[in-house]
């Protein structure tokens, strides 16, 4: 029988203390506390630059800036990993506290964390409303990243900016509480009365 601990336990294991002395406090709260960095002004939102984002705990390769694209989330949104084996998914109910009957409710609420399958390091969480051609969009914490930038001749080289606004929520800023995103209609004969 397959020892399960094995299959959830990191592969490296890094000490506490020498964590909270190389990382910032946000990043040390994001990445081995869960916890969720403030949107719309992290580091690598509106980052464009050509490279390589790598996990800021054990250095190793996340995502490639060529699957980076605009989500409006207010974080780095990804529609793919580098390699699949560097990640681990889970299935995560915090954003609603466990609470059984908004998740009966609306089983969209549970989300799907992503952690750096190397160290356990949390990265952020995946949905199910990016861009093609995988669907996905890995919204990121700016603090469980490190950048590499590409090498170019002739300085730096910003990688075109692909758009696709997230539809189902996710974290909710500072707080990590889940929000869905509120649907609006839109009066046809108002909007073209207007223009």
């Amino acid at each position: 029988m397959p020892d399960i601990r094995k299959s959830i336990s990191p592969n490296k294991e890094f000490d506490k203390g020498e964590l909270k002395e190389r990382l910032t406090p946000t990043q040390y709260q994001v990445t081995q506390e869960h916890q969720t960095e403030k949107q719309f002004s992290n580091q690598y939102y509106k980052h464009r630059e050509a490279g390589v984002y790598k996990c800021i705990v054990c250095g190793i390769d996340q995502f490639s800036s060529q699957t980076k694209y605009n989500s409006g989330s207010g974080w780095p949104s990804f529609y793919d990993v580098m390699d699949k084996q560097n990640i681990r998914c889970r299935k995560d109910a915090s954003g609603v506290g466990g609470n059984l009957l908004r998740i009966i409710a609306d089983p969209s609420l549970i989300r799907t964390e992503v952690s750096c399958k190397e160290c356990g390091s949390h990265l952020g969480h995946v949905f199910e409303d990016g861009p093609k051609p995988t669907g996905q969009r890995y919204c990121v914490n700016s603090a469980s990243l490190d950048f590499k930038a590409d090498e170019v001749q002739g300085g730096d080289q910003d990688e075109p900016l692909l758009s696709c606004p997230a539809t189902l929520g996710g974290c909710g800023g500072v707080d990590g509480v889940c929000q869905r995103v509120i649907k609006m209609a839109i009066n046809n004969e108002e909007s073209i009365n207007n223009v």
